[in-house]
């Protein structure tokens, strides 16, 4: 057995998006998929791989008038007959769009279609994005490659003399270089959002979304950063309480370390902070714990 989509959209990438080289034998073709899931992307399967459908408002409309008792949200996990439907190219950010590759994606437009809830189909393995599939991959890079030649092959050639001193520039073509020999689609597609139609536009490609569980953590990370911080405020307080300490007298001050320093008839604190020891958080506990008894205030150090 070999993947129907696998074989639809290598031969639509090497028929370079031109509906007039496709093999006019699988362009007949029904196709039986399953519903791989319908939000937030529309993702149908062959058994083998998943790629995202695209409807025509025309498909839309028609579905509805014969199945009105039937929603396309509900068609998750069900299997659907694809009557009528085209392939095109399109350029897109394969940064932002999952299912694409190189810049392309290969769009299914479904032009009509029909559910089959009577029949059920039981995928022979978990399908997965076409896209990170590596024979697909090199397709896709081989028609840019083809590409790059072709545009290569059309500069003109020029005149290199031989080059002045100093100057590198003579003789020099400047060109993209990577200008791709396809021909796009522009079949206009209602935005689906999560298995609903969205007439107010015109959908875009499948993107990459953040998570719920992206979130999560991001919440999580905001949380343990406020933590680390009420912490480190509660150390620096251990820190710095000094039971032993002492008002100053007179010109006299102490310091973190119970000693004073007189300079010129006056006190200036100077030394270290003592280091935190286990007795001395004890103590700074029981004196927290007295004064909340008390109702009295800690002063924040």
């Amino acid at each position: 057995m070999v993947s129907a989509f696998k074989t639809l959209f290598t031969d639509a990438i090497l028929a370079g998006g031109d509906p007039a080289k496709f093999d006019k034998n699988l362009q007949k073709q029904l196709l039986k998929v399953f519903v791989k899931e319908t939000q937030p992307y529309f993702l149908v399967s062959d058994s083998f791989f998943y790629v995202p459908a695209y409807f025509t408002k025309a498909a839309l409309d028609e579905f509805g008038k014969k199945f009105p008792s039937v929603k396309v949200q509900d068609l998750t996990e069900k299997v659907i007959m694809i009557t009528n439907w085209s392939l095109e190219l399109k350029r897109v950010d394969s940064n932002a769009v999952f299912t694409s590759y190189g810049g392309i994606e290969v769009r299914l437009i479904v032009n009509s279609f029909k559910p089959q809830l009577n029949e059920t189909l039981h995928p022979t393995r978990w399908p997965t994005n076409l896209y990170r599939d590596d024979e697909f991959k090199t397709t896709i890079q081989q028609m840019r490659h083809n590409s790059v030649r072709a545009a290569v092959a059309k500069l003109p050639t020029p005149d290199v003399p031989l080059f002045s001193k100093g100057d590198v520039s003579q003789g020099v073509v400047s060109s993209k270089g990577d200008d791709w020999q396809i021909r796009e689609g522009n079949t206009a597609v209602v935005a689906m959002s999560g298995g609903r139609r969205a007439d107010a536009g015109v959908s875009g490609a499948a993107k990459v979304k953040a998570g719920a569980s992206a979130k999560r953590v991001a919440k999580a990370a905001a949380k343990g950063a406020k933590t680390t911080k009420t912490a480190s405020n509660v150390v620096g307080k251990v820190a710095a309480y000094n039971p032993a300490a002492k008002k100053p007298v007179g010109k006299k001050s102490a310091t973190a370390a119970g000693k004073t320093t007189v300079t010129g008839g006056k006190a200036s604190a100077v030394g270290t902070v003592d280091e935190m020891t286990m007795s001395k958080f004890k103590k700074y506990l029981s004196h927290q714990k007295k004064n909340t008894k008390s109702g009295k205030k800690v002063a924040k150090k």
